[in-house]
């Protein structure tokens, strides 16, 4: 098995394994299995002295991961998404090896 087809059998797996991590949200009408990690984005947002901290992440609400396929193609920062009902902004996303971190937050206005 090459490292590629390993990394790929490791997404669907162990990384986005319903029974152990993931589970499903409505994106854009569509059902797909993702893993919400709002523990990290807390955990960005208390540490916004490090010179590592991306602005982006801190002003969202939810970080979460999904196989990069079943996201919609356009995913810039600044564009709406519906997620599970609600309409939000992205904030961030990157992919990397078949899955995409995205960062989305709630549509305010003030």
């Amino acid at each position: 098995m090459t490292f590629k087809e390993q990394v790929a059998s490791d997404i669907d797996n162990v990384f986005l394994n319903f029974d152990e991590f993931g589970e499903y949200h409505d994106i854009e009408g569509k059902q797909v299995l993702m893993i919400i990690d709002n523990d990290k984005l807390a955990e960005l947002k208390m540490s916004q002295k490090e010179k590592s901290q991306i602005l982006e992440l801190v002003e969202a609400d939810i970080l979460l991961y999904a196989r990069t396929p079943e996201l919609p193609k356009s995913l810039e920062p600044g564009n709406l998404i519906n997620f599970d009902g609600k309409v939000m902004i992205i904030r961030y996303s990157n992919a990397a090896m078949g899955i995409t971190e995205l960062a989305i937050a709630q549509n305010k206005m003030y």
